[in-house]
């Protein structure tokens, strides 16, 4: 049986004006911070950096739903997230001073606190700061990420979502993130699409014989998004997954390497722009200190052999694949990891929601049709004005990988 996906085909930049309750499949490839997708991501607590990314200090310059953000750490180790220019004259406050917690703009002095209120002004004999405040956002570090609230001004930030399965007592982390040239929605329905793995990561999950032994795939939606099931007749193997509302995911994946027998994670989507997004990935590795450390050790050595795996070689190699110059059988995977660049490849070339060729879909895609609807049902609830459904991770969700075996 064949289903359409509620499509609209109508580029971006060509698609017509239409009030805003018109809600289509083309909206999911709009993320500015003022697109339904913005607006509605921003209702929620976001990872900005990994924590490790931002020393005592120092500052740095993020873009997410297409605006620019500051983090920086202050004297005491917590972690800001500002707007990022002063208010005075502009000026890009990612170079401002850090005094203590506070913030001094370098072209005029102005000093702003950890709450973004104006306290200095030097240059003016009658000051105004209490009339001045530079926009601070509401920021969390868990799970060695900094997270913040970026939702409009007159919204309280939500609780604070916690996962414990990744944050009790002697639980080993390990961090990593990539930023991949495609919409973030791109990323996020590809978790739902069981059946590709035998084919585009064949390499890294084996490959089974989808008549024979293809997985049986079905998706419901939980209390915390949508959860996918992938049962496979003759081998009896098991894949169960996860999407979280809005943008999180919780994976057991395939092993990678001789300790462990699967890489179980949670990670984050986090758009960028429309074509652009980043994960922030927080895997848990189930070792002892002294396992864990020779795990450590294998990983560095693994990520050390991989000198075509940054970011800008990856865009450059799936580019090249798209174009026909490189074939899949022609990826070193000694230098670069395969898992991701196919990825790239594939969800770089599908394109944007909002310009994507027509689909002809399937009932494998069952788990991708639940998270477009899923996902569209809450826009048009949002555009609407209406009450949105509440999410909450439930810590009886349990996922799993039956790969290789």
């Amino acid at each position: 049986m064949l289903t359409k996906p509620e499509m609209n085909h109508a580029s971006a930049a060509e698609a017509p004006a239409k009030p805003e309750t018109n809600v289509s499949f083309a909206d999911l490839g709009r993320v500015g911070e003022h697109s339904l997708v913005g607006r509605y991501m921003r209702r929620f607590w976001q990872p900005v950096a990994h924590s490790h990314d931002v020393a005592v200090g120092r500052s740095k310059s993020v873009r997410y739903f297409n605006r620019e953000y500051v983090i920086y750490r202050g004297q005491s180790g917590a972690a800001y997230v500002v707007d990022p220019h002063c208010p005075h004259r502009a000026t890009p406050m990612v170079a401002a001073w850090i005094e203590g917690d506070d913030l001094r703009c370098v072209y005029h002095g102005w000093k702003f606190a950890s709450s973004g209120q104006c306290i200095e002004q030097p240059a003016e004999r009658k000051s105004f700061c209490d009339k001045v405040k530079l926009r601070s956002y509401p920021t969390r570090e868990y799970l060695g990420l900094i997270f913040a609230y970026l939702g409009e001004d007159q919204a309280p930030a939500p609780d604070f979502p916690t996962y414990s399965r990744f944050d009790g007592e002697n639980i080993n982390l390990q961090f990593e993130s990539y930023t991949r040239p495609s919409n973030f929605f791109n990323n996020l329905e590809n978790l739902g699409d069981l059946s590709h793995l035998a084919y585009l990561h064949a390499d890294i999950t084996g490959r089974w014989d989808e008549y024979r032994d293809g997985p049986v795939i079905t998706a419901k939606e939980n209390e915390w998004g949508v959860e996918f099931r992938g049962e496979r007749p003759v081998s009896g193997n098991k894949i169960v997954q996860y999407v979280g509302m809005p943008n999180v995911a919780y994976v057991k994946g395939p092993p990678n390497d001789q300790a462990v027998a699967f890489r179980e994670f949670i990670a984050w989507w986090m758009p960028i722009d429309d074509d652009h997004h980043i994960q922030f990935t927080v895997v848990i590795v189930r070792l002892g200190a002294e396992e864990f450390a020779g795990y450590m050790a294998r990983e560095d050595e693994r990520k050390r052999k991989l000198t075509m795996n940054d970011d800008a070689t990856r865009e450059m190699l799936a580019d090249k694949m798209l174009s026909g110059e490189l074939r899949f059988d022609e990826m070193d995977a000694e230098k670069v990891k395969t898992l991701w660049l196919t990825d790239d490849f594939a969800q770089k070339g599908i394109g944007n929601p909002a310009n994507r060729p027509p689909e002809i879909m399937g009932t494998a895609d069952i788990g991708v049709a639940l998270c477009r609807k899923v996902w569209l049902r809450e826009l048009k609830k949002l555009a609407k004005g209406e009450p949105l459904k509440e999410w909450k991770f439930q810590e009886s969700y349990e996922a799993r990988g039956d790969y290789l075996s």
